[in-house]
């Protein structure tokens, strides 16, 4: 019997934010599908979903929003296969961030199910995964290219964590562990619980601003990371 469902966010939380092959594979993929050169200049990207990211860059060049839904779901296709054909096993060996797989490992050991929730299209957060060896630690997830808003995100994560592990999760037994305010207002949005980490571009302070439930700042002793996801699921963690 699991003691719940621990979801970790990836870029600046796993691993080191800041992806070019991300970017380019993203560019490239709009460009072939619409023919005409779009960029994400000035489109916000911390905590934000992949589907999100293009209709913001798509919608700025007046592309109309019924022919973006109609060919987004291609445009998640060619950036996956963009980015799984240059990035390969090993190859983000070395962006995974200070005690990430120990702090995830120490979770595992306590009983905690794992998985990844995150704005990266699936292809894209499974080869990511997959080039820094973390594939096998988080075999579920849900993903920037299922849903409208990370907060949907949660729900999906908990269905595909219940057909993996063969139980129920409910959203008071799932906590996020993320690096930006989108983490908390997700986690706020599905009830479910958040441990924010400013690991990415957010302070300590920031964080607590933004109401997580509890803030490290970072993963780099997993001692701590698991106290304070105990303490958050016990409702013992003090809030702000």
């Amino acid at each position: 019997m699991s003691r719940g469902l621990v979801l970790f966010d990836i870029d600046g939380t796993l691993l080191r934010a800041g992806d070019r092959e991300h970017a380019r594979a993203f560019v490239e993929a709009m460009a072939e599908v619409f023919g005409r050169p779009i960029d994400l200049d000035g489109v916000p990207l911390a905590g934000m979903l992949d589907s999100e990211i293009a209709r913001l860059a798509l919608e700025r060049v007046d592309i109309a929003p019924v022919e973006v839904e109609a060919k987004l779901p291609l445009v998640m296709q060619k950036m996956g296969e963009r980015y799984t054909a240059r990035v390969l096993a090993g190859d983000r060996a070395d962006w995974v961030l200070a005690g990430a797989v120990e702090s995830a490992l120490a979770l595992a050991d306590a009983g905690y199910a794992l998985g990844v929730l995150t704005g990266n299209a699936r292809p894209v957060a499974r080869a990511k995964l997959v080039a820094a060896g973390l594939d096998e630690l988080f075999p579920i997830g849900a993903y920037g290219d299922q849903a409208r808003t990370r907060g949907e995100l949660v729900r999906l994560a908990c269905a595909e964590a219940e057909r993996y592990y063969g139980m129920c999760f409910p959203a008071h037994r799932v906590i996020l562990i993320g690096d930006t305010p989108r983490d908390i207002a997700a986690a706020r949005a599905a009830g479910a619980r958040v441990l924010a980490v400013a690991t990415g571009r957010y302070s300590v302070l920031e964080l607590k601003a933004e109401g997580a439930d509890a803030v490290l700042p970072d993963l780099s002793d997993p001692v701590a990371t698991l106290a304070a996801v105990e303490a958050v699921l016990s409702g013992l963690a003090p809030k702000g």
